[in-house]
């Protein structure tokens, strides 16, 4: 690594540092660990960028080596993430570094055609559906396996010692899990939905076979994570798991964990999705699906289930599931029908519709009623905003992002958080 490299990041680190350890991020934590605990309303919310609004607004990458490369563009994220969103998004007071791990397909068949959203990144995509009749080209199917790069993964680890030296700690874990890798989605690229959906009505027995084996694939995996020593508690905050939300929470492990001892999948939090179930009936839903995520859930000492799949039809047997502490309530999920049926003790995770936020006109008055519908149907309960969806969000948007995080705050009467 050159020289200007190493001190270009170790300018990035401090930062980084000064930010994950400062004031502001000391009172977002203490406001989602509220929150997450079912201790008080703080209705915390952050927004993400699914468009260009990073891009457009962060200073280019000067690193030329792929791993330091790839260090750089992490801190600047968090870092432009912070100076330019007034959310409540948490920067962890530790730097994880993930494994390195390269894993081998569950279909040699199975090929994805991206669409170019003419912005220099992809948007959408289809693939071939390998699978024509489950029974028949069930052979096509293959359990995946993991392989370790401890080489790479030491090398990523030495980087970041290197630039957070005396600043914070730094550790390598994982916070995801191959427990919560889906399995309704990875039917729907294997066959369709529409075929997916037609086989559960003429062969259902073919479905519950497909079905199984992903789920199976998906528990193999997550088990051999643990017992390599791969997992890290994922309290502290991270935001890329869980469909978007924080985690950050002083419930977990709930347990002590002694210096050494391996971190088990039932000391952290779960996340289970079905998007491509959305056309299902609860009845389907719960004969297909339910089986599979009640085992899951078995897994992990807390729980966050959904994605983009309305919710409230599911809710009674979501209510099953082990650990359940919040769901994802999306633009399609009808919150009157929601709130006269989903317990107390579940949060909302709501997902408002993204065009309010990035259409072509940002109508404040219109924004600010479409959040106070979910604070008056939800009035009761917990409910955090994530902003997610958001395209096409660019740089030119600056100023109504920064409005609203203002409406957000003044709306739910919690400032806490803010960046003076």
């Amino acid at each position: 690594m050159k020289a200007s490299d190493r001190l270009h990041l170790r300018r990035l680190a401090v930062t980084y540092t000064e930010y994950a350890l400062g004031d502001v991020m000391a009172r977002r934590r203490e406001k989602w660990r509220l929150h997450n605990s079912l201790r008080q309303r703080t209705f915390p919310f952050h927004i993400e960028d699914n468009g260009s609004y990073l891009r457009d607004l962060s200073p280019n990458l000067v690193c030329e080596d792929p791993v330091p490369r790839q260090l750089e563009a992490r801190l600047l994220k968090a870092i432009v993430s912070y100076e330019r969103v007034n959310d409540d998004r948490i920067i962890p007071d530790r730097f994880v570094v993930d494994w390195v791990t390269r894993i081998t397909p569950y279909c040699e068949e199975l090929q994805f055609a991206h669409a170019d959203d003419g912005h220099g990144a992809h948007f959408g995509y289809e693939t071939n559906k390998p699978i024509k009749d489950i029974d028949g080209d069930f052979s096509k199917l293959k359990q995946r396996t993991l392989t370790l790069d401890r080489p790479l993964t030491q090398e990523h680890a030495e980087l970041a010692e290197l630039v957070f030296q005396g600043l914070m700690p730094v550790e390598v874990g994982r916070y995801s899990s191959f427990y919560s890798d889906g399995i309704a989605n990875k039917a729907v690229h294997l066959m369709g939905m529409q075929d997916l959906y037609l086989h559960m009505a003429m062969t259902p027995e073919a479905v519950h076979r497909l079905l199984t084996f992903l789920a199976e694939d998906n528990i193999q995996l997550g088990r051999w994570e643990e017992e390599q020593g791969l997992l890290t508690l994922n309290n502290d905050g991270c935001q890329g798991y869980c469909s978007g939300s924080s985690q950050f929470t002083d419930e977990l492990p709930g347990r002590e964990i002694r210096p050494g001892e391996p971190v088990l999948s039932t000391d952290r939090y779960g996340y289970l999705e079905a998007q491509e179930a959305a056309g299902l009936s609860p009845d389907m839903f719960a004969e297909f699906l339910m089986p599979h995520f009640r085992k899951i859930a078995k897994r992990f000492k807390m729980m966050k289930f959904g994605c983009c799949e309305p919710v409230h039809g599911f809710m009674p047997h979501l209510h099953e599931l082990n650990g359940l502490r919040k769901v994802s309530v999306t633009p399609w999920c009808d919150l009157e029908k929601l709130a006269g049926i989903c317990r107390k003790d579940v949060i909302w995770c709501r997902k408002p519709v993204p065009l309010k936020l990035c259409g072509s006109a940002f109508d404040p008055d219109d924004f600010t009623a479409h959040l106070k519908e979910t604070l008056d149907v939800g009035a009761g309960y917990f409910i955090e905003f994530v902003f997610r969806d958001t395209n096409r969000l660019t740089g030119e948007m600056e100023g109504r992002v920064a409005e609203a995080c203002k409406i957000v705050r003044d709306l739910t009467g919690h400032p806490e958080g803010a960046k003076p």
